[in-house]
Protein backbone atom coordinates (compact mmCIF):
# COMPACT_ATOMS: atom_id res chain seq x y z
CA UNK A 1 0.00 0.00 0.00
CA UNK A 2 1.21 3.05 -0.68
CA UNK A 3 0.19 6.95 -1.83
CA UNK A 4 -0.24 8.52 -4.92
CA UNK A 5 -0.28 12.03 -6.47
CA UNK A 6 -0.79 12.93 -9.99
CA UNK A 7 -1.62 16.03 -11.73
CA UNK A 8 -2.73 17.41 -15.09
CA UNK A 9 -2.94 21.00 -16.86
CA UNK A 10 -5.23 21.18 -19.97
CA UNK A 11 -5.18 25.00 -20.10
CA UNK A 12 -4.13 26.59 -23.35
CA UNK A 13 -3.50 30.56 -23.96
CA UNK A 14 -5.87 32.21 -26.37
CA UNK A 15 -4.48 36.23 -26.94
CA UNK A 16 -5.93 39.16 -27.96
CA UNK A 17 -5.03 42.39 -28.95
CA UNK A 18 -6.09 46.20 -28.49
CA UNK A 19 -5.37 49.01 -30.40
CA UNK A 20 -5.77 53.15 -29.90
CA UNK A 21 -5.75 54.23 -33.27
CA UNK A 22 -5.30 58.14 -31.76
CA UNK A 23 -1.97 57.15 -29.89
CA UNK A 24 -1.01 54.43 -32.52
CA UNK A 25 0.03 51.90 -30.41
CA UNK A 26 -1.07 48.32 -29.92
CA UNK A 27 -1.55 45.91 -27.15
CA UNK A 28 -1.43 42.44 -26.77
CA UNK A 29 -2.57 40.14 -23.89
CA UNK A 30 -2.78 36.41 -23.12
CA UNK A 31 -4.79 34.29 -20.84
CA UNK A 32 -4.79 30.53 -19.92
CA UNK A 33 -8.16 28.92 -19.96
CA UNK A 34 -9.16 25.22 -19.21
CA UNK A 35 -8.92 23.28 -16.72
CA UNK A 36 -6.43 21.84 -14.38
CA UNK A 37 -6.11 19.02 -11.63
CA UNK A 38 -4.89 16.75 -9.12
CA UNK A 39 -5.64 12.64 -7.68
CA UNK A 40 -4.61 11.74 -4.45
CA UNK A 41 -5.23 8.32 -3.57
CA UNK A 42 -3.47 4.56 -2.43
CA UNK A 43 -2.57 1.59 -4.62
CA UNK A 44 -2.06 -1.70 -3.37
CA UNK A 45 -4.60 -1.93 -0.85
CA UNK A 46 -7.53 -3.73 -2.90
CA UNK A 47 -10.15 -4.67 -2.40
CA UNK A 48 -10.35 -2.54 0.95
CA UNK A 49 -11.80 1.07 0.62
CA UNK A 50 -9.18 3.90 0.50
CA UNK A 51 -9.12 7.83 0.75
CA UNK A 52 -9.32 9.73 -2.34
CA UNK A 53 -8.86 13.52 -2.95
CA UNK A 54 -9.56 14.92 -6.52
CA UNK A 55 -9.47 18.48 -7.18
CA UNK A 56 -10.82 20.16 -10.22
CA UNK A 57 -9.71 23.75 -11.56
CA UNK A 58 -11.93 25.15 -14.62
CA UNK A 59 -11.33 28.80 -16.08
CA UNK A 60 -13.01 30.09 -19.15
CA UNK A 61 -12.54 33.56 -19.57
CA UNK A 62 -13.87 35.72 -22.08
CA UNK A 63 -12.62 38.53 -24.64
CA UNK A 64 -13.52 41.70 -25.51
CA UNK A 65 -14.59 42.85 -29.23
CA UNK A 66 -15.15 45.72 -30.44
CA UNK A 67 -14.73 49.10 -32.12
CA UNK A 68 -15.02 52.63 -30.40
CA UNK A 69 -15.84 55.50 -33.52
CA UNK A 70 -15.30 59.40 -32.97
CA UNK A 71 -19.15 60.65 -32.71
CA UNK A 72 -18.36 63.69 -34.81
CA UNK A 73 -16.33 62.43 -37.54
CA UNK A 74 -16.71 58.76 -37.56
CA UNK A 75 -13.37 57.69 -37.49
CA UNK A 76 -11.81 54.93 -35.56
CA UNK A 77 -10.40 55.49 -32.09
CA UNK A 78 -10.09 52.19 -30.25
CA UNK A 79 -10.36 48.49 -31.21
CA UNK A 80 -10.63 45.43 -29.55
CA UNK A 81 -9.98 42.01 -30.92
CA UNK A 82 -10.94 38.95 -28.57
CA UNK A 83 -8.69 41.01 -25.93
CA UNK A 84 -8.84 38.95 -22.79
CA UNK A 85 -10.87 40.75 -20.09
CA UNK A 86 -8.99 42.10 -16.88
CA UNK A 87 -10.83 40.62 -14.45
CA UNK A 88 -9.43 36.96 -13.24
CA UNK A 89 -9.42 36.56 -9.78
CA UNK A 90 -9.67 32.77 -10.00
CA UNK A 91 -11.71 29.97 -8.47
CA UNK A 92 -12.44 30.30 -4.93
CA UNK A 93 -12.17 27.11 -2.87
CA UNK A 94 -15.10 26.03 -2.07
CA UNK A 95 -13.73 25.03 1.48
CA UNK A 96 -13.84 28.94 2.09
CA UNK A 97 -17.45 28.24 2.82
CA UNK A 98 -17.51 24.44 3.83
CA UNK A 99 -14.05 24.08 5.41
CA UNK A 100 -12.13 21.14 6.19
CA UNK A 101 -13.42 18.15 7.91
CA UNK A 102 -12.57 17.38 11.23
CA UNK A 103 -11.59 14.56 12.81
CA UNK A 104 -14.53 15.53 15.59
CA UNK A 105 -16.54 15.79 11.82
CA UNK A 106 -15.24 12.53 10.62
CA UNK A 107 -16.57 10.99 14.06
CA UNK A 108 -19.95 12.17 13.69
CA UNK A 109 -21.10 11.49 10.07
CA UNK A 110 -19.45 7.84 10.89
CA UNK A 111 -22.29 7.52 13.73
CA UNK A 112 -25.03 9.14 11.31
CA UNK A 113 -24.09 6.40 8.61
CA UNK A 114 -24.26 3.52 11.41
CA UNK A 115 -27.66 5.02 12.53
CA UNK A 116 -28.83 5.80 8.71
CA UNK A 117 -27.71 2.63 6.65
CA UNK A 118 -28.36 0.21 10.03
CA UNK A 119 -30.18 -3.21 8.59
CA UNK A 120 -31.64 -3.44 12.15
CA UNK A 121 -32.78 -0.20 12.58
CA UNK A 122 -36.57 0.49 11.64
CA UNK A 123 -37.88 2.81 8.79
CA UNK A 124 -40.72 4.32 11.17
CA UNK A 125 -40.63 3.60 14.90
CA UNK A 126 -44.31 2.45 14.95
CA UNK A 127 -45.07 2.52 18.92
CA UNK A 128 -43.46 5.96 18.63
CA UNK A 129 -46.00 6.95 16.23
CA UNK A 130 -48.59 5.54 17.73
CA UNK A 131 -47.72 7.33 21.65
CA UNK A 132 -47.31 10.67 20.15
CA UNK A 133 -50.65 10.78 18.12
CA UNK A 134 -51.85 11.89 21.91
CA UNK A 135 -50.06 15.29 21.53
CA UNK A 136 -51.34 16.42 18.41
CA UNK A 137 -55.18 16.82 19.25
CA UNK A 138 -53.68 19.44 22.37
CA UNK A 139 -51.36 21.12 19.96
CA UNK A 140 -53.50 21.87 17.33
CA UNK A 141 -56.27 22.78 19.89
CA UNK A 142 -53.17 25.38 21.50
CA UNK A 143 -52.99 26.95 18.15
CA UNK A 144 -56.54 27.01 17.14
CA UNK A 145 -57.33 28.67 20.63
CA UNK A 146 -55.88 31.63 19.93
CA UNK A 147 -57.65 33.05 16.78
CA UNK A 148 -60.99 33.11 19.23
CA UNK A 149 -59.49 33.65 22.70
CA UNK A 150 -60.01 37.02 24.68
CA UNK A 151 -56.97 39.21 25.75
CA UNK A 152 -56.41 39.42 29.79
CA UNK A 153 -56.88 42.82 31.01
CA UNK A 154 -59.96 43.93 28.10
CA UNK A 155 -63.21 44.39 30.20
CA UNK A 156 -66.24 46.45 28.45
CA UNK A 157 -69.41 45.23 26.68
CA UNK A 158 -68.50 43.73 23.25
CA UNK A 159 -71.07 45.12 21.54
CA UNK A 160 -74.10 47.85 20.96
CA UNK A 161 -76.37 48.57 18.64
CA UNK A 162 -75.97 52.30 16.98
CA UNK A 163 -78.08 53.47 14.43
CA UNK A 164 -79.29 49.71 13.59
CA UNK A 165 -75.43 48.46 12.80
CA UNK A 166 -73.23 46.08 15.55
CA UNK A 167 -70.36 48.03 16.58
CA UNK A 168 -67.79 47.65 19.26
CA UNK A 169 -67.27 49.41 22.73
CA UNK A 170 -65.35 49.07 25.17
CA UNK A 171 -61.72 48.12 25.04
CA UNK A 172 -62.31 45.24 23.52
CA UNK A 173 -61.12 45.61 19.68
CA UNK A 174 -62.31 43.94 16.38
CA UNK A 175 -61.40 39.96 15.65
CA UNK A 176 -58.92 41.17 12.94
CA UNK A 177 -57.22 43.29 15.22
CA UNK A 178 -56.84 40.42 17.76
CA UNK A 179 -55.35 38.47 15.59
CA UNK A 180 -53.06 41.16 13.48
CA UNK A 181 -51.95 41.80 18.03
CA UNK A 182 -51.61 37.73 18.54
CA UNK A 183 -49.66 37.36 15.24
CA UNK A 184 -46.21 36.47 16.79
CA UNK A 185 -47.66 34.24 18.99
CA UNK A 186 -50.00 32.25 16.14
CA UNK A 187 -46.59 31.88 14.17
CA UNK A 188 -44.68 30.88 17.21
CA UNK A 189 -47.31 27.88 18.10
CA UNK A 190 -48.19 26.85 14.54
CA UNK A 191 -44.75 26.59 13.55
CA UNK A 192 -44.02 24.13 16.75
CA UNK A 193 -47.38 22.37 16.07
CA UNK A 194 -45.57 21.39 12.64
CA UNK A 195 -42.41 20.53 13.79
CA UNK A 196 -43.53 18.44 16.50
CA UNK A 197 -46.57 17.18 15.10
CA UNK A 198 -48.15 17.77 11.95
CA UNK A 199 -44.63 17.18 9.59
CA UNK A 200 -43.63 13.93 11.69
CA UNK A 201 -47.07 12.01 11.00
CA UNK A 202 -46.96 13.30 7.84
CA UNK A 203 -43.39 11.98 7.22
CA UNK A 204 -44.42 8.51 9.19
CA UNK A 205 -47.89 7.96 6.93
CA UNK A 206 -46.27 8.57 4.17
CA UNK A 207 -43.37 5.94 4.89
CA UNK A 208 -46.40 3.31 5.95
CA UNK A 209 -48.04 3.73 2.98
CA UNK A 210 -44.64 2.31 1.15
CA UNK A 211 -44.88 -0.62 3.40
CA UNK A 212 -45.42 -3.15 0.97
CA UNK A 213 -42.20 -2.23 -1.25
CA UNK A 214 -40.34 -1.65 2.03
CA UNK A 215 -41.66 -4.86 3.35
CA UNK A 216 -40.09 -6.61 -0.14
CA UNK A 217 -36.70 -4.75 0.16
CA UNK A 218 -36.51 -6.29 3.73
CA UNK A 219 -36.96 -10.01 3.12
CA UNK A 220 -34.43 -9.69 -0.12
CA UNK A 221 -32.27 -8.68 2.58
CA UNK A 222 -32.98 -10.69 4.91
CA UNK A 223 -32.44 -13.35 2.15
CA UNK A 224 -28.71 -12.10 0.92
CA UNK A 225 -28.04 -12.29 4.81
CA UNK A 226 -29.31 -15.62 5.59
CA UNK A 227 -27.17 -17.49 2.67
CA UNK A 228 -23.63 -15.31 3.98
CA UNK A 229 -24.22 -12.60 1.49
CA UNK A 230 -23.12 -8.84 2.14
CA UNK A 231 -25.39 -6.15 1.86
CA UNK A 232 -24.09 -2.55 0.78
CA UNK A 233 -26.70 0.88 1.79
CA UNK A 234 -25.98 4.01 1.03
CA UNK A 235 -27.08 7.51 2.60
CA UNK A 236 -27.40 10.96 1.88
CA UNK A 237 -26.06 12.84 5.07
CA UNK A 238 -25.65 16.54 3.63
CA UNK A 239 -26.98 18.59 1.05
CA UNK A 240 -26.27 22.37 1.46
CA UNK A 241 -25.56 25.68 -0.51
CA UNK A 242 -24.83 29.27 -0.28
CA UNK A 243 -24.58 32.14 -2.74
CA UNK A 244 -22.02 35.09 -2.36
CA UNK A 245 -22.70 38.83 -4.36
CA UNK A 246 -19.86 41.00 -4.92
CA UNK A 247 -21.41 44.33 -6.77
CA UNK A 248 -19.44 47.20 -8.12
CA UNK A 249 -16.79 45.03 -9.55
CA UNK A 250 -14.38 46.49 -11.54
CA UNK A 251 -14.26 43.64 -14.44
CA UNK A 252 -12.39 45.50 -16.90
CA UNK A 253 -10.55 49.01 -16.83
CA UNK A 254 -7.52 48.85 -19.93
CA UNK A 255 -9.04 50.61 -22.68
CA UNK A 256 -12.38 50.40 -21.27
CA UNK A 257 -14.52 50.73 -18.19
CA UNK A 258 -16.52 47.68 -17.46
CA UNK A 259 -18.06 47.05 -14.16
CA UNK A 260 -20.49 44.71 -12.85
CA UNK A 261 -21.50 41.73 -10.39
CA UNK A 262 -19.51 38.93 -9.77
CA UNK A 263 -21.92 36.01 -8.25
CA UNK A 264 -20.52 32.92 -6.63
CA UNK A 265 -22.21 29.90 -6.03
CA UNK A 266 -21.41 27.25 -3.45
CA UNK A 267 -22.91 23.54 -3.15
CA UNK A 268 -21.93 20.76 -0.71
CA UNK A 269 -23.58 17.26 -0.69
CA UNK A 270 -22.31 14.64 1.59
CA UNK A 271 -22.78 10.87 1.71
CA UNK A 272 -21.92 7.82 3.31
CA UNK A 273 -21.63 3.83 2.24
CA UNK A 274 -21.44 0.99 4.67
CA UNK A 275 -21.39 -2.80 3.95
CA UNK A 276 -22.84 -5.05 6.44
CA UNK A 277 -22.86 -8.80 6.82
CA UNK A 278 -23.38 -12.08 9.13
CA UNK A 279 -20.43 -13.36 10.50
CA UNK A 280 -21.93 -17.02 9.86
CA UNK A 281 -24.77 -18.24 8.04
CA UNK A 282 -28.03 -17.13 10.11
CA UNK A 283 -30.45 -19.91 9.38
CA UNK A 284 -30.52 -20.98 5.57
CA UNK A 285 -33.88 -22.88 6.29
CA UNK A 286 -35.72 -20.01 6.98
CA UNK A 287 -34.82 -18.18 3.24
CA UNK A 288 -37.75 -21.08 2.14
CA UNK A 289 -39.97 -19.82 4.85
CA UNK A 290 -41.80 -16.57 3.18
CA UNK A 291 -44.30 -16.21 6.21
CA UNK A 292 -41.53 -15.97 8.49
CA UNK A 293 -39.25 -14.20 6.70
CA UNK A 294 -42.01 -11.31 5.98
CA UNK A 295 -42.63 -11.59 9.87
CA UNK A 296 -39.33 -10.37 10.73
CA UNK A 297 -39.33 -8.10 8.07
CA UNK A 298 -42.21 -6.63 9.54
CA UNK A 299 -41.06 -6.28 13.11
CA UNK A 300 -37.50 -4.86 12.10
CA UNK A 301 -39.57 -2.32 9.45
CA UNK A 302 -41.73 -0.64 12.18
CA UNK A 303 -39.66 -0.83 15.41
CA UNK A 304 -41.68 -3.85 16.83
CA UNK A 305 -38.76 -5.87 18.88
CA UNK A 306 -36.36 -4.97 22.71
CA UNK A 307 -34.58 -2.29 20.93
CA UNK A 308 -36.97 -0.48 19.32
CA UNK A 309 -39.09 -0.26 23.08
CA UNK A 310 -35.53 1.34 24.40
CA UNK A 311 -35.48 3.90 21.18
CA UNK A 312 -38.70 5.04 21.84
CA UNK A 313 -38.30 5.57 25.52
CA UNK A 314 -36.00 7.93 24.73
CA UNK A 315 -37.68 9.68 21.91
CA UNK A 316 -40.69 9.95 24.63
CA UNK A 317 -38.65 11.08 27.53
CA UNK A 318 -39.61 15.53 27.82
CA UNK A 319 -36.49 17.46 26.59
CA UNK A 320 -34.78 14.17 24.56
CA UNK A 321 -34.42 16.57 21.05
CA UNK A 322 -32.93 19.22 23.29
CA UNK A 323 -30.61 17.01 24.31
CA UNK A 324 -29.91 15.11 21.28
CA UNK A 325 -28.49 18.42 19.59
CA UNK A 326 -25.44 18.23 22.03
CA UNK A 327 -24.88 14.14 22.89
CA UNK A 328 -26.66 12.59 19.87
CA UNK A 329 -27.60 9.98 21.90
CA UNK A 330 -30.82 9.04 19.81
CA UNK A 331 -28.43 8.65 16.65
CA UNK A 332 -26.41 6.25 18.80
CA UNK A 333 -29.06 4.37 20.37
CA UNK A 334 -30.15 3.50 16.78
CA UNK A 335 -26.22 3.21 15.44
CA UNK A 336 -26.20 0.43 17.85
CA UNK A 337 -28.99 -1.60 17.32
CA UNK A 338 -27.89 -4.78 16.39
CA UNK A 339 -31.21 -7.11 15.92
CA UNK A 340 -29.77 -9.13 12.90
CA UNK A 341 -26.05 -9.88 14.91
CA UNK A 342 -24.45 -8.13 11.56
CA UNK A 343 -21.25 -6.95 11.18
CA UNK A 344 -20.05 -3.74 9.27
CA UNK A 345 -17.25 -2.93 7.35
CA UNK A 346 -15.90 -0.71 4.27
CA UNK A 347 -17.90 2.62 6.21
CA UNK A 348 -17.03 5.24 3.71
CA UNK A 349 -17.80 8.87 3.74
CA UNK A 350 -18.29 11.00 0.67
CA UNK A 351 -18.14 14.71 0.08
CA UNK A 352 -18.45 16.25 -3.61
CA UNK A 353 -17.54 21.02 -3.02
CA UNK A 354 -18.22 23.02 -5.56
CA UNK A 355 -17.77 27.00 -6.25
CA UNK A 356 -18.79 28.61 -9.48
CA UNK A 357 -18.67 32.09 -10.27
CA UNK A 358 -20.12 34.11 -12.88
CA UNK A 359 -20.47 37.52 -13.80
CA UNK A 360 -23.12 40.52 -14.74
CA UNK A 361 -22.08 43.24 -16.31
CA UNK A 362 -23.71 46.56 -15.02
CA UNK A 363 -24.74 48.70 -18.59
CA UNK A 364 -25.58 51.81 -16.44
CA UNK A 365 -22.38 52.07 -14.87
CA UNK A 366 -19.83 50.75 -17.96
CA UNK A 367 -18.80 51.76 -22.08
CA UNK A 368 -20.15 49.85 -24.33
CA UNK A 369 -18.18 49.87 -27.06
CA UNK A 370 -16.59 46.55 -26.26
CA UNK A 371 -18.73 43.44 -25.25
CA UNK A 372 -17.22 39.83 -24.02
CA UNK A 373 -17.27 37.44 -26.79
CA UNK A 374 -18.13 34.33 -24.86
CA UNK A 375 -19.39 33.59 -21.41
CA UNK A 376 -17.17 33.72 -17.95
CA UNK A 377 -16.81 30.74 -15.48
CA UNK A 378 -14.48 30.07 -13.50
CA UNK A 379 -15.05 26.23 -11.55
CA UNK A 380 -13.38 24.44 -8.65
CA UNK A 381 -14.52 21.03 -7.73
CA UNK A 382 -13.33 18.47 -4.80
CA UNK A 383 -14.47 15.21 -4.60
CA UNK A 384 -13.41 13.65 -1.47
CA UNK A 385 -13.32 9.97 0.26
CA UNK A 386 -12.91 9.46 3.82
CA UNK A 387 -12.76 5.63 5.64
CA UNK A 388 -14.41 6.63 8.91
CA UNK A 389 -15.54 4.64 12.04
CA UNK A 390 -17.12 6.08 15.19
CA UNK A 391 -14.00 6.51 17.19
CA UNK A 392 -15.45 8.36 20.63
CA UNK A 393 -18.15 6.52 23.19
CA UNK A 394 -20.80 9.18 22.02
CA UNK A 395 -21.52 11.44 19.31
CA UNK A 396 -21.19 15.44 20.72
CA UNK A 397 -22.71 17.59 17.67
CA UNK A 398 -20.85 18.50 14.86
CA UNK A 399 -23.05 21.43 14.34
CA UNK A 400 -23.23 25.27 15.84
CA UNK A 401 -25.68 24.82 18.81
CA UNK A 402 -27.37 27.62 17.84
CA UNK A 403 -28.61 26.86 13.73
CA UNK A 404 -31.32 28.26 12.23
CA UNK A 405 -33.22 25.15 13.18
CA UNK A 406 -32.48 25.73 16.89
CA UNK A 407 -33.47 29.38 17.17
CA UNK A 408 -36.44 28.83 15.29
CA UNK A 409 -37.38 26.06 17.72
CA UNK A 410 -35.86 27.92 20.71
CA UNK A 411 -37.48 31.08 20.01
CA UNK A 412 -41.11 29.87 19.29
CA UNK A 413 -40.75 28.16 22.54
CA UNK A 414 -39.72 31.08 24.64
CA UNK A 415 -42.52 33.37 22.67
CA UNK A 416 -45.17 30.60 23.75
CA UNK A 417 -44.19 30.45 27.09
CA UNK A 418 -43.50 33.34 28.29
CA UNK A 419 -46.31 35.46 29.83
CA UNK A 420 -47.18 38.75 30.45
CA UNK A 421 -46.68 39.14 34.28
CA UNK A 422 -43.99 36.34 34.30
CA UNK A 423 -40.41 36.53 34.93
CA UNK A 424 -38.52 34.88 32.75
CA UNK A 425 -36.38 33.09 34.91
CA UNK A 426 -40.61 31.45 35.76
CA UNK A 427 -41.25 31.10 32.67
CA UNK A 428 -37.89 28.89 31.84
CA UNK A 429 -38.72 26.96 35.29
CA UNK A 430 -42.44 26.03 33.88
CA UNK A 431 -40.71 25.45 30.51
CA UNK A 432 -38.45 22.96 31.93
CA UNK A 433 -40.94 20.53 33.09
CA UNK A 434 -43.51 20.68 30.01
CA UNK A 435 -42.77 19.45 26.96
Amino acid sequence: MAARSRSFDDRVNFTGTYQNVALGTTTTRSLATGPNGTCDDTVGNYPNPNGLSITKLIRLYPGLDGERRNAITGNLERKMNNFPLGYHPGPVDPRSVFPALTTLDKSNYAWQILSKANPSAPDVSLPTTLLELKDIPSLMRSWYGLFARRPRGLTGRLLERRNGDLTYRGYLPPQWALILSRTPEIIASGHLTWRWAVAPFIRDMRTLLDLQYLLSKRVAELKKLYTGRVIRRRVQLAKNASQIVETNRILHSEGILIKGTRTTLYTEDVWGTIKYRAPYLLNVAAVHNEQELRSRAYRLITGINTHGALATAWELMPWSWLVDWFTQIGTVITATNNTLGLVHSDCCLMRHTTSESHIAINEAASESWARPNRPYQEFYERKERFVVAPVLPFAPTYLPIFTRKAELILGSLLYTRVRPGESLQRSLTKLLYRR
